[in-house]
């Protein structure tokens, strides 16, 4: 079935573009590169330091130190029992409370001994 109206004149085709090729398929177990991560507030950080054994901890070994000062009444056992608080918070990760809950302690074993020698 050819064309009725006659020959016609050849055109110049243009070529088809090319595209470049796919990128290669991405390994298994990478899937890209991942978004970065900013920085956690400051705040944020330090507040999850002072939480659970910790936070325990800071409250014995206040009371340990404010009492024997303000009221004149010594605590026997509550050094030790904020102490062990104190260490239990480090071994959980919480390095500052569990730092600042056993120095608090150590100054409050520190006057309960002064308390019991009537120094």
């Amino acid at each position: 079935m050819s064309d009725p109206t006659g020959p016609t004149a050849p055109t110049s085709a243009t070529p088809p573009p090319v595209y470049a090729p796919p990128p290669p398929p991405i390994p298994y177990g990478q899937q890209g590169i991942p978004q970065p991560i900013g920085p956690a507030p400051i705040a944020a950080v330090i507040l999850q330091q002072l939480r659970g054994p910790a936070l325990v901890g800071i409250i014995l070994g206040l009371a340990t130190v404010i009492v024997p000062l303000v009221w004149h009444y010594v605590f026997y056992v509550l050094p030790i029992a904020g102490f062990l608080a104190g260490i239990s918070a480090v071994r959980r990760g919480q390095l500052i409370g569990g730092i600042i809950a056993i120095v608090l302690n150590a100054m409050g074993a520190i006057l309960t001994l002064i308390g019991l020698t009537g120094g």
